[in-house]
């Protein structure tokens, strides 16, 4: 199946933390005056902004004249990042945007490469799809940033090195992470989410215990680590 790759996705070299709070400062206030968010900090350059035509383009916000808003897909999308955190707006990326998703196989393929090779054998693969669009040297650096940020590669001396945490062990995150209190461990399922390196549905471990609803998270106590481990397994192969 051929993939849809728009040439126009412009890449906004910026932090992950500042891509999440501008989507947190639009939900929290409604509509956002684009002339606003530029004063504020939390967006930058000439017309719209490159972080709103970014998430525009993404189909996570809508503009008319000056007002920026939230879609429908943008609120489920800033809802998803406080319940599980930031590999919900990974995953969101690799749904919607092709380009990102070839690059995290181009690094899984290579494991360990320099820039130019990477960007050679990800603009390859793009032709193969669609011969007319590629992704210049600053698209690349700016979606690196965003997997540096989530964990998913590292950088050291212009070498990038992909992480392989699609197997993390359970048993390890949930005892690197979780807490004892009064006997039970309590864990939170964005930090769970982040350590495995995926979404996890809370309701997929209610049978190893009880969930509890707290400030921009969800918390799972439980008596039994090797249970949630069982259960977190059998999660990972099922969404793989």
């Amino acid at each position: 199946m051929r993939l849809t790759i728009q040439r126009s996705i412009p890449f906004p070299r910026i932090s992950l933390s500042r891509l999440i709070n501008y989507l947190t400062y639009i939900r929290d206030n409604g509509v956002a005056n684009i002339n606003d968010l530029k004063n504020s900090g939390l967006d930058f350059g000439k017309g719209k902004g490159d972080i709103t035509r970014f998430f525009e383009k993404l189909g996570v916000v809508t503009v008319h004249d000056d007002a920026v808003s939230l879609t429908s897909r943008g609120e489920e999308l800033v809802n998803g990042i406080k319940e599980h955190g930031i590999m919900a707006f990974h995953e969101y990326l690799v749904s919607e945007l092709p380009q990102y998703r070839l690059l995290i196989d181009v690094l899984r393929d290579l494991g360990k490469a320099k820039e130019d090779d990477v960007l050679m054998e990800l603009n390859n693969r793009i032709a193969l799809e669609s011969p007319a669009a590629w992704v210049n040297r600053v698209a690349l650096r700016s979606m690196l940033g965003l997997l540096q940020d989530i964990g998913i590669v590292v950088k050291v001396n212009g070498t990038i090195t992909y992480v392989n945490n699609d197997f993390t062990d359970p048993m390890e995150c949930l005892g690197r992470i979780s807490v004892q209190v009064n006997g039970q461990y309590l864990i939170g399922i964005r930090e769970l989410s982040n350590c495995l390196g995926r979404v996890i549905d809370p309701s997929s471990l209610i049978e190893c215990g009880v969930l509890i609803t707290a400030p921009n998270n969800t918390l799972l106590r439980f008596n039994n680590m090797e249970c949630v481990a069982r259960l977190l397994r059998a999660y990972q192969v099922n969404v793989i």
